[in-house]
Parts: structure tokens; sequence; C-alpha cells
């Protein structure tokens, strides 16, 4: 039994990178998640981020659901557009976030998240804070940002990016959907 959850909330995302895995995937076919018994929860889409008061609710209702069955998950969410307004709640209602910049909007939305981190504007202590850079991301970073509290993996695009031996790749029952203003 697999013990790490690939959790596809949204196809909606604002980058539409060519190289993307969710772009090969029909996400409104894929399997519903039908077990919540994993180490590990991550909450990706299409962006996650732009239905964060979603999202907040869909952590806690896993949280509910392991912990009336004894189970306790890690739960993280994926995102590229970190922000503070939409990441804060994020953090503190997770286990972490994992973010992956993609364009230079979104680096920027990340070097001030990282400053409000770093200034303590809010805790992250106890969070994991992982940083996925593609090359071309990591070039247009500031030369002298302080990066000590993100764990960086180097990414590259990988044409038809298999999910990992171990990992379930599911979505939620009803896919989250931009809402009419």
């Amino acid at each position: 039994m697999n013990k790490k959850l690939r959790l596809v909330v949204t196809a909606e995302c604002h980058n539409k990178c060519p190289m993307c895995c969710n772009n090969r995937i029909d996400l409104a076919a894929l399997p519903v998640v039908d077990r919540w018994n994993y180490d590990e929860i991550m909450i990706t889409g299409g962006e996650p981020l732009t239905h964060c008061v979603d999202v907040l609710c869909l952590i806690e209702a896993i949280r509910s659901i392991c912990r009336a069955s004894g189970w306790e998950s890690m739960i993280y969410v994926y995102t590229a557009i970190p922000s503070v307004f939409s990441t804060r709640n994020t953090i503190l209602a997770s286990d972490g976030i994992v973010a992956t910049p993609h364009t230079r909007a979104d680096l920027e939305r990340f070097c001030s998240l990282n400053k409000a981190l770093l200034n303590r504007q809010y805790e992250a202590y106890g969070k994991s804070l992982r940083l996925n850079l593609f090359p071309e991301v990591r070039s247009w970073l500031p030369k002298d940002i302080d990066l000590s509290l993100w764990k960086i993996k180097e990414m590259e695009w990988m044409k038809d990016c298999p999910v990992p031996d171990g990992e379930d790749l599911r979505r939620i029952n009803t896919l989250f959907a931009r809402r009419n203003p």
C-alpha cells in the first residue's frame, strides 16, 4: 500500500507551463481518493491556492477524518504562487508548503513571503518550507537573498513525468472550480 498521496484539488492554474505533468493528465478522470491512511498527503492541482479558503477547509476535514480513524498524516500544500496573503494561513494549518515559482511574478511573491518569514511577521516554526527551483527561476533570484529557512531542490522539466513509486495520484470528489463574482 502506497504511503504518499498527491491529492489534486483543482484543474486551474495561472501558469500553463508547456512541460507541466498535468498537461498529459485528464485531472477530472483521476480516481477519487478513497482512503486517508497515508503518511503524507500533498495537496496540489492545478494551483490549489487559487482556492485558499477551500484548501484550509479541506486540510481541517482531512485532519478530522484522520483523527477519527486514529491516523495522523503530514499535510503539505504545493503552490507556484507563494504570496504572503495566500500562504500565511496555509502554512499555519498544514505541516508545510512546497513553493515552486515558475514566473517572475511568482518569484516576486515568493521573495515577499520569504522576507515576511525572515522578519517573523508570522511564525513558521516547526513547519516544512521547501523551495523547488528551475534553473531559469534560480537565475532571477536576487543575489543577496537569504534562503536559510528553505530546503531547496533543483528542478528540471521532465517530459511525461511519472508519479513516483510509492505514491498515489488521486483527486477530491469535486474539483474546486472558479466561482462567479
